[in-house]
């Protein structure tokens, strides 16, 4: 399968997917069961996008990244995500923001 995905260049793809399904468990992991209310949207190459309900999770998941970076590289090791960046809930969510 992976010499398939490969083969057809969407191997990154899928890795960047499983960081986006790994989010809910890492920063609920990290943050406790209040952080469910954060969502990860999108990767954008080494940058996953979550998008926060108010500016005080932004602050805390910035406080707390490097956790955060090491739950997900745990959990979807193959994703290679490096930052972590906030967007307030109702921004658009164009892909230069």
């Amino acid at each position: 399968m992976q010499r398939a995905l490969r083969a057809l260049h969407l191997e990154t793809g899928v890795d960047r997917a499983s960081a986006l399904e790994a989010w809910p468990i890492a920063v609920v992991g990290v943050l406790g069961p209040e952080a469910r209310f954060t969502r990860a949207v999108r990767v954008d190459d080494q940058t996953i996008v979550v998008v926060v309900p108010d500016s005080g999770w932004a602050g805390e998941i910035r406080l707390r990244e490097r956790d955060l970076l090491s739950a997900l590289q745990t959990s979807a090791p193959r994703a290679g995500i490096r930052r972590i960046r906030c967007a307030p809930e109702g921004q658009p969510r164009s892909e230069h923001q």
